[in-house]
C-alpha cells in the first residue's frame, strides 16, 4: 500500500498526540528506556506539536486510507549540534505498532527530504540507556558520533551520511581461498542501486584468488574508505585467517568503522574471531555452523536463519543465502519495491522471510 508523506495539518494533532501516548504506554510494557523516562509528554504537550505544525516541522507518514502510520518533526537547527554542517534533525519520532516498518519508511522519506533540501547529514538523538532502540537506528544507517545531555536525559548523538543521491563506497574485502558465489551475489546486487561504488580490497593489495581459481585485482585494505559499507564473504580461506592476528585486527578495525557490515556463509566467523559480534545475533553456513561457532563463544548464534540484522551487522547463511540477505538489506534500506524490482531484473526467485531457513541446523550442539 502507498504511503503518503507530507507536513501535518491541524487535523492531524489528535492522531500525532495519540500516536505518541501509545507509543510511551509500549515502551513502558516493553522495558524500552526512551520516551516514559524522561517524563516526556511533561516536556512535549500537545501545545508543543501544535507549534510544530504551524512552523511547518511536524511531518507524517498515512496509509492510503488516510490512517496516521508515522509522525516526526523536521528541523534544520539543533541546539545539540553546533558544528555548522548542513543537516536535517528528526526529533519525537514516532511510529504504529501495527504498520511494520513505518518508523524506517518515515526516516527513508526523511533522508529523501534532507537530500531535496541539499542537506549533507540526517541526524537524531537516542537514549543512551535503550541498547535495543540505539541498535535499531544502527540498523538505518545512524552512526553513534557524540553524545549530550539534558536534565536527566543522557543521549547518543547519531547520524546518517548514505543520503539519496549521495554516493557510498561498498569495500568488498577478498582474501584467497574467498567463495566466489559469496562475493558476487551480493555484488551484482548491491551494485543495482546506483548510488553506491563498489570497491575491491584485500589486506596488502593485488591479485586475489577464490576458490574456485577466479583472479581479482584489489586495492590494499588502508585506502578504502572504511566510513562506507563493508562486505565480506567466507570461503574456505577463512579456515586459516580465524588465526591470523593481523588480519583479524585489520577486519575489526574496518567493521568498527564501517556504516554497514555485511558477511556471507562463514565470512561471520572471522567477524566472530575479531570480536565484533559479541553480544549480536548472527547466522553462519549451516555445514560449517559447528566450526563458526566456535569462533565466537560470546555471539548469539541462529541455527535457523537465513540471514540476521543486529545493528549494523547482517550475516547470511551459505554461499546462495548472501543473495537474499542483500536483497533483504536493499529492502530495508530502500523499500521493499526496490528489492523486488532487482530480484525480477536478474531473475531471481527471492526468499523475503529472513526466518525462512530450509538448511537450518536441528542439533547445533
Amino acid at each position: 500500500m502507498e504511503e503518503m508523506f507530507r507536513r501535518a495539518e491541524s487535523a492531524d494533532l489528535g492522531p500525532v498526540c495519540a500516536l505518541i501516548d501509545s507509543r510511551i504506554a509500549w515502551m513502558k510494557a516493553a522495558g524500552l528506556r526512551q520516551w516514559d523516562a524522561e517524563d516526556y509528554r511533561r516536556w512535549y504537550s500537545d501545545d508543543y506539536f501544535r507549534s510544530a505544525a504551524a512552523n511547518g516541522e511536524l511531518f507524517v507518514l498515512c496509509g492510503a486510507d488516510g490512517s496516521l502510520h508515522a509522525a516526526g518533526c523536521l528541523r534544520e537547527t539543533d541546539r545539540h549540534w553546533d558544528d555548522g554542517v548542513p543537516a536535517l534533525y528528526v526529533n519525537n519520532l514516532a511510529a504504529s505498532a501495527q504498520h511494520k516498518g513505518a518508523g524506517s519508511e518515515f526516516l527513508r522519506r526523511a533522508a529523501s527530504l534532507a537530500a531535496a533540501q541539499g542537506m549533507e547529514r540526517l541526524r537524531l538523538d537516542c537514549n543512551s540507556g535503550c541498547e535495543k532502540l540505539n541498535r535499531w537506528y544502527e540498523a538505518q544507517g545512524f552512526r553513534a558520533v557524540g553524545t549530550m545531555r539534558e536534565g536527566v536525559y543522557r543521549g547518543v548523538l547519531r547520524e546518517k551520511l548514505d543520503l539519496p543521491g549521495r554516493p557510498l563506497s561498498v569495500n568488498v574485502l577478498l582474501f584467497d581461498g574467498f567463495e566466489t558465489l559469496d562475493a558476487f551475489g551480493p555484488v551484482d546486487i548491491l551494485h543495482r542501486i546506483g548510488d553506491w561504488r563498489l570497491r575491491y580490497i584485500s589486506a596488502r593489495g593485488g591479485d586475489v584468488r577464490s576458490a574456485q581459481n577466479f583472479f581479482v585485482r584489489t586495492e590494499a585494505a588502508e585506502e578504502a574508505d572504511t566510513a562506507g559499507a563493508l562486505l565480506l564473504p567466507g570461503g574456505m580461506g577463512t579456515r586459516a585467517l580465524v588465526s591470523d592476528a593481523a588480519f583479524l585486527a585489520l577486519l575489526k578495525r574496518l567493521a568498527e568503522n564501517a556504516t554497514y557490515c555485511l558477511s556471507v556463509c562463514t565470512g561471520s566467523a572471522l567477524l566472530a574471531a575479531c570480536g565484533v559480534l559479541d553480544g549480536r545475533r548472527a547466522t553462519s553456513n549451516k555445514r560449517a555452523f559447528a566450526w563458526a561457532a566456535s569462533c565466537g563463544e560470546r555471539v548469539l548464534w541462529q541455527p535457523k536463519a537465513r540471514w540476521t540484522v543486529d545493528g549494523k551487522f547482517c550475516t547470511s547463511s551459505g554461499v546462495s543465502a548472501g543473495m537474499d540477505m542483500a536483497l533483504g538489506f536493499v529492502a530495508d534500506r530502500f523499500g521493499r519495491e526496490k528489492a523486488d524490482e532487482i530480484a525480477r531484473t536478474i531473475e531471481y526467485v527471492r526468499n523475503s522471510d529472513p526466518d525462512c531457513d530450509p538448511f537450518a541446523v536441528k542439533d547445533p550442539a
